[in-house]
């Protein structure tokens, strides 16, 4: 395999520079840039893991990621990698313990970007109560983190409840 030039795009001057040599010994090479970089993409591709710029392994992001578009993602769930399937009891009493609130997040918190922006969610607290794995984190910073599409599976399960409940009254 040929050796890689680590190259870097300097917005302000409008080019890109040879960063030089990386030692994968020593570390890993920071580079600190001021200003936005754009990338374009204009080719014509259908391929969706392909565009303006293609990472082959993982990316890290310290702060907010703030995207314009949409972000296209699939998780995997395929039959053949899960055992020990479990549907989720009490799916309706499961639902009707947690509230849906609208809120303004408050300026002194970790998140003061978010500084007085009205918003909807749910309480992680209460998430995490439901005792559904998955469905809540708590981050580096000690704040807790919902999932929201891990309440999809809760929610499918409290709809089948529901449709029973509502065929048996209608007997």
């Amino acid at each position: 395999m040929a050796d890689r030039i680590p190259l870097i795009v300097n917005a302000s001057a409008g080019q890109i520079q040879e960063l030089g040599a990386v030692d994968p010994l020593v570390g890993i090479t920071t580079v600190s840039m001021s200003g936005p970089i754009t990338i374009t993409d204009n080719t014509a591709s259908t391929n969706k893991t392909t565009g303006a710029v293609v990472v082959t392994g993982g990316v890290g992001i310290g702060g907010a990621l703030n995207v314009g578009g949409d972000i296209t993602a699939f998780s995997t769930s395929d039959e053949t990698l899960k055992e020990n399937l479990v549907t989720i009891p009490n799916a309706v009493d499961k639902v009707k313990s947690v509230s849906g609130y609208t809120f303004k997040w408050k300026a002194d918190g970790p998140y003061g970007h978010l500084n007085g922006k009205e918003d909807t969610g749910v309480i992680a607290q209460q998430i995490e109560a439901l005792g559904l794995p998955g469905t809540t984190s708590l981050r580096d910073d000690g704040v807790k983190g919902v999932s929201y599409k891990k309440l999809v599976p809760l929610l499918i399960e409290a709809i089948k409840e529901l449709d029973a409940r509502i065929k048996t009254l209608e007997g």
